[in-house]
């Protein structure tokens, strides 16, 4: 079974009563959201029961028992997501996000063409719901009728005043797949079925990089930052300059000044982005643990400029931030982890060295002599990082004295060998004076 989410309903066909109501428990129910989130962050619950107890008392709230339970289970999942990733700064729930399921907001197929759907949402007056009419766009309607079965769950959203909703479909297998893999659970695999996530067995590590989108460390490569791309975004920093100086001279006569975005670069980016990230999340192993990159892209910066385009074209947010979704998406498992001199530590006998990387493409450790494709080498230490709990709570400069102190307890030989061998293959690496 395979959940597919139909996204971007616009609700715009609301009167003003209904969307004011809407308004209204939307703000109660994201401030008790957030109380619950910080009632179990103060308390280090990092492994909240969703089933538990609501802390009632210390969160008064004139909401339903029913939307009190909706914000718990929606806390319970923000603030395990919080300590699964390691993040620091406690979670602030800045913009509506509604998890909502069928005791509050149900979804109801409409009766006559004009609407397609109605949303029937509780308010905080008992007994007197808003319902609101939902119009599919064409493409949502050629998902339906392939996939008519519907889950319970909805997702409200509002975004600069305009109102969203988020449903999913169940995907059924193929009925050839269906009767020879699952001819004993046929009946449940129509249903949707709440079953708990397989124990993950392997972790691979995941690079983010500026030549291949992403690399695994089962040695794939996905996504290529293509010349097209470099292309736009060189034309794109040229707007953008041009751009500059006209905001500059608007400025000065008080004109209203242009954007300097440029949505047609960035979609094209993001698209091959998520075509990349889709195959590689369609291809890991069955019940594999992910390990990604607790990247800080503000404050990577090249003395090039062409570099630093060139990183605008790999948007290493952007892919950080889709990998995580994807992951999230998909029900894997995952973790950040320190990427400190992860590029420049061998995976084979851990040492580290700025020279072992000779480019953005190739690896050459200059202890063991150990060659790789550059991506997959990092891939590999970021795999193995996954339970280091040790490197995570360091910052960036201190990883390198705890990297070299384990090099040198598993290799002794090299407290010798460094001031020899090494330094003349160092040497020997230099450049020319």
């Amino acid at each position: 079974m395979i959940k597919k989410a139909i996204t971007h309903l616009k609700l715009n066909h609301t009167n003003k009563g209904k969307k004011k109501k809407l308004e209204s428990v939307a703000t109660e129910y994201m401030r008790v959201t957030q109380a619950y989130v910080d009632f179990l962050i103060q308390r280090e619950i990092t492994e909240p029961d969703k089933f538990a107890s609501i802390p009632e008392q210390d969160v008064p709230t004139p909401l339903s028992q029913r939307w009190q339970r909706c914000a718990w289970q929606q806390a319970c999942g923000i603030v395990q997501s919080w300590y699964s990733n390691e993040c620091q700064n406690p979670p602030v729930l800045r913009n509506i996000c509604i998890q909502a399921n069928a005791n509050v907001v149900k979804l109801e197929t409409s009766r006559t063409p004009t609407f397609d759907y109605w949303l029937r949402i509780s308010t905080m007056v008992s007994g007197k719901p808003v319902r609101i009419p939902i119009k599919l766009y064409d493409r949502a309607k050629e998902t339906i009728a392939e996939f008519p079965k519907l889950c319970t769950s909805v997702t409200l959203n509002e975004l600069k005043g305009e109102w969203y909703v988020t449903f999913v479909v169940l995907c059924a297998l193929d009925s050839s797949k269906r009767a020879s893999k699952f001819s004993i659970d046929e009946h449940n695999a129509q249903t949707e079925r709440k079953t708990r996530k397989p124990s993950p067995k392997k972790v691979v590590g995941v690079d983010i990089g500026m030549v291949s989108i992403v690399s695994t460390s089962e040695g794939y490569h996905y996504g290529q930052i293509s010349d097209e791309l470099r292309k736009r975004v060189d034309s794109s920093f040229q707007k953008r300059c041009r751009k500059q100086k006209l905001n500059a001279c608007l400025k000065r006569k008080g004109k209203p000044q242009v954007s300097l975005s440029d949505n047609r670069a960035e979609a094209f980016a993001q698209n091959e982005i998520g075509r990349a990230l889709n195959l590689m999340i369609k291809e890991l192993p069955e019940s594999a643990k992910v390990a990604t990159e607790r990247l800080s892209v503000k404050d990577m910066r090249f003395k090039s400029r062409q570099m630093n385009r060139a990183l605008r074209a790999s948007q290493l947010g952007y892919v950080r931030d889709k990998l995580k979704f994807k992951l999230d998406e998909g029900g894997i498992r995952y973790r950040s982890v320190q990427p400190a001199y992860s590029s420049q530590q061998c995976s084979k006998c851990g040492f580290t060295l700025k020279m072992n990387r000779r480019n953005f493409s190739e690896f050459l450790c200059l202890f063991c002599g150990y060659s790789a494709n550059a991506d997959l080498n990092a891939a590999l230490n970021i795999a193995e990082r996954f339970g280091d709990d040790e490197i995570l709570k360091l910052s960036f400069r201190e990883v390198e004295t705890v990297l070299a102190i384990r090099f040198l307890r598993r290799h002794p030989v090299a407290c010798s060998a460094t001031a020899g061998p090494v330094r003349d293959v160092v040497q020997l690496w230099l450049p020319p004076d």
